[in-house]
């Protein structure tokens, strides 16, 4: 096959390598970038550079956060993790040649790159990993276009130290492939004895010299510099296999057989087979789909997008705690919760506002409920909490731009201002801080602010006692001192009808009378008030205000299948699975 036919197939598979990694990272996956993002608060300052480059491993630590927050925007940070995934893929591609040129076998490359993509898809491997081992293999490039062995040889052991400082663990790359290669490619086998060893010796070293120098941190955070996972103490080293087998590929390269025409045809055609089956295998076994969903339903809710949530939850229904609560704040937001939260799954009260859990993701779910109900210090304390339990010790930009706004919104203009200009040092939130700034001591205009100032007015106006097993009550307070809470009263409301408490329903439910006006009462509400009024045998003294007959014939007929088939519960399911009656019976509590 002629060169020119190789370079075409060479770029071709390089482009669409990089075509297909951006639309898996940027459409398929996308909520996991978003969840990376959220997780650090990269600055654009030289003491957070320096902070970061003075330790092992700092160079891929800062180029990995900085490469992470572009993931504000899905389709650029796909795009970014795409280019670093291709530019893996053509510098094992310049290292294989430098062994033997074999372009017939040039797709067996693209291989690193699909697995390293499969370990990106675990939403606790940070990209620094991706950026060492890139830097790595640039490294090799270099050192494959010194002509002279003796400057070789110098630029070596040189580079081992440096590329460990720079990259972390990931220069073992560096310190096995240029020495493999001079024994198989030139026959110098004694740089077996004089390159590799020194340099496999000097990077064994290389962590304890780091901990005589930095000795705040333990010996483990050397052994694995580069902070390539977010769990620091739980370091999964089995995934570094990879970047070993990043180094041994190109030394295939040698035992691999030449082809003639026809057959370099058919190994491209295996080679794209391979490809294929790894990229299935890897999609299909790694890929965590249920985390995407979650992931997806926390930032909807973190920018405020309900009616995406509401589209995500008519396709398939979640079932989860945490995506059941942000489904029912987005239908509290668009002024449609007590009209069709039983028209899909509900949990029970958990599935409401959930409990606080020490984790660095579920608080700040939960806490965007306490926000939109007026609980603004809970809020500020979940959001604190949440950033101060991120298992690499990273700040949260989210959570500091929550923490702006709770301060701004509690008139704490210092504490407030102290955050803003963490944020003025970011990429992506520097205007919003600078515009929220000019709020900053402005009583009259944050009132007027349809968010901060209608929130500000929600907050409680005496302490109370916060407690995770009285949330009712906490509603209840929340509404009596600010009648205008819509949202206080219908999670107060819906609490008692999750938690299958119609006497507290009944007493709770004639507060919003004068306050809290509907056009018609609300399916949840009327069907609730349909059952109470069942169980005094449709009393006509006793018959709530605005019950229709319509919602009492629908009742009987519930009633009727209730009490007369052997399999109730399948059979109501069909006809009235999205009633309040159906989770009355059947739900979970």
């Amino acid at each position: 096959m002629k060169r020119r036919t190789h370079a075409i197939i060479g770029w071709t598979t390089t482009v669409s390598l990089g075509l297909l990694f951006w639309f898996f990272f940027a459409v398929c996956y996308r909520h996991h970038g978003h969840y990376q993002e959220q997780m650090q608060l990269f600055l654009f300052t030289p003491a957070y550079f320096l902070e970061l480059i003075g330790r092992p491993g700092g160079l891929a630590i800062y180029l990995g956060r900085f490469f992470t927050q572009f993931f504000y925007d899905s389709f650029t940070g796909g795009f970014l993790v795409a280019l670093l995934l291709v530019a893996l893929q053509r510098l094992v591609r310049d290292a294989a040649n430098q062994v033997t040129r074999l372009p017939s076998a040039q797709l067996l490359t693209c291989i690193p790159s699909l697995l390293y993509a499969a370990v990106l898809c675990d939403e606790n491997m940070l990209l620094n990993g991706l950026v060492a081992l890139v830097g790595a293999m640039a490294a090799v490039a270099v050192y494959n276009r010194i002509g002279r062995p003796a400057a070789r040889a110098v630029y070596y052991l040189l580079m081992v130290p440096v590329s460990y400082f720079l990259w972390g663990v990931g220069a073992l790359v560096f310190v096995l492939l240029p020495p493999l290669t001079e024994c198989i490619r030139r026959r110098r086998w004694t740089f077996l004895l004089t390159l590799l060893l020194p340099g496999i010796l000097l990077f064994a070293a290389l962590p304890f010299l780091a901990k005589a120098v930095y000795m705040q941190y333990p010996i483990e955070r050397y052994l694995l510099a580069g902070d390539y996972y977010r769990f620091v103490h739980a370091y999964p080293v089995a995934f570094l296999s990879v970047f070993l087998f990043t180094a041994l590929l190109p030394l295939l390269y040698r035992v691999l057989p030449r082809r003639r025409y026809a057959a370099a045809r058919m190994q491209y055609a295996s080679q794209l087979l391979l490809l294929a089956l790894l990229a299935a295998l890897g999609v299909w076994r790694v890929a965590d789909w249920k985390k995407e969903e979650l992931m997806a339903y926390d930032y909807y809710a973190r920018v405020q997008k309900w009616n995406s949530i509401l589209a995500m939850a008519d396709k398939k229904a979640p079932t989860g705690p945490l995506t059941v609560a942000m489904l029912n704040l987005a239908l509290s937001r668009t002024d449609h919760l007590p009209e069709y939260m039983f028209t899909y799954y509900q949990n029970g009260t958990e599935g409401l506002i959930p409990s606080f859990a020490k984790d660095h993701l579920q608080p700040l779910m939960v806490g965007e409920i306490y926000y939109w109900l007026g609980l603004i210090n809970t809020a500020q304390r979940f959001a604190f909490d949440a950033m101060e339990t991120i298992p690499d010790y990273q700040k949260s930009v989210r959570a500091v731009k929550r923490l702006a706004e709770t301060n701004l919104i509690n008139g704490r203009y210092a504490v407030a201002a102290k955050y803003l200009s963490l944020l003025e040092n970011t990429l992506y939130y520097r205007s919003w801080a600078k515009q929220t700034r000019t709020y900053l001591a402005n009583e009259a205009r944050i009132n007027a602010h349809p968010e901060w100032g209608t929130l500000r007015s929600y907050r409680p106006g005496e302490d109370f006692f916060f407690s995770e097993t009285e949330k009712d009550q906490m509603f209840g307070l929340l509404f009596q001192q600010n009648p205008s809470n819509r949202m206080a009263y219908e999670y107060l409301l819906a609490f008692t009808l999750l938690k299958k408490d119609l006497p507290a329903f009944y007493r709770y439910y004639p507060l919003g009378e004068g306050t809290i006006t509907y056009g018609m009462i609300p399916r949840a509400y009327r069907e609730a008030l349909a059952l109470i009024w069942s169980q005094v045998n449709y009393d006509p003294a006793r018959k709530p205000h605005g019950l229709s007959d319509r919602a009492v014939g629908r009742l009987e007929n519930y009633r009727g299948i209730f009490t007369t088939q052997s399999d109730p519960a399948s059979a109501l399911k069909r006809t009235h699975g999205d009633s309040y009656w159906f989770y009355f019976h059947f739900g979970t509590n």
